[in-house]
């Protein structure tokens, strides 16, 4: 995972530290949600309502996806 931050660093000319932390950010503003799905999708990855790592996030995010398409 710390590859694709690198990565994700680099093409944007920035640290992997500002990309995690815009990361963070970016999942503490999608956790305010009052969409249904969104908060289905939160109460799945952090039942506990707490910030959940990047890495739980990406994840669940990508098993999303794949379920989608393949269901």
């Amino acid at each position: 995972m710390n590859d694709i931050f690198r990565q994700i660093a680099k093409e944007n000319g920035t640290t992997e530290k500002a990309v995690k932390e815009e990361m963070k950010f970016a999942i503490r503003e999608a956790m305010k949600s009052a969409e249904p799905e969104a908060i289905a999708f939160w109460k799945a990855v952090a039942p506990d309502g707490k910030e959940p790592p990047i890495e739980k996030v990406i994840a669940m995010i990508a098993l999303n996806v794949n379920n989608r398409m393949y269901n």
